[in-house]
């Protein structure tokens, strides 16, 4: 007779026990595969507790279907608020530091801005003075040419 081994479902976590020449389909699922063989001896398995056979067989179906690991773990990971708030501060230190990043050039922009400004008003009141005297100069020449008008002068245009 044959030495019985520990054949497990990776869907559904059945266990049973079969001879190891066979190929046994899961009686509790139906699953179309073949049940996997656990690599633990037969007795070994026998003298564990419940519990202590339910982690191992947790283990071995965790170990052989990463993708089903991924998806127990999927909520944990989607709210997870540790790792949430750790990335949002790195998030929140890189936005602040290019915050103040624009806000100097910004500023730098402003008094650029400002400073051409006062440049081109110095300019235009150095170009603008020159001929502001040369336009009071010659306003000065014709009012010196021009009699001067007196009190007098006014009544008697007002009569006429």
């Amino acid at each position: 007779m044959r030495e019985l081994a520990v054949f497990y479902c990776p869907k559904c976590g059945y266990y049973a026990y079969y001879q190891t020449s066979r190929h046994p389909q899961c009686p509790k699922c139906q699953a179309p595969g073949v049940m996997s063989m656990a690599r633990i001896h037969y007795t070994e398995f026998m003298h564990m507790s419940c519990q202590e056979r339910d982690e191992y067989l947790s283990q071995a179906i965790l170990a052989s279907n990463p993708s089903l690991l991924e998806r127990l773990i999927a909520p944990h990971k989607k709210y997870n608020s540790r790792a949430v708030i750790a990335e949002m501060s790195t998030v929140i230190m890189n936005l602040d530091t290019e915050n103040k990043i624009l806000n100097d050039t910004v500023n730098w922009m402003h008094d650029t801005i400002w400073q051409l400004l006062r440049e081109k008003r110095r300019a235009e009141q150095a170009q603008s003075a020159p001929a502001a005297a040369a336009q009071s100069a010659s306003s000065q020449a014709a009012a010196s040419r021009e009699p001067h008008s007196t009190s007098q002068d006014k009544d008697d245009s007002e009569e006429r």
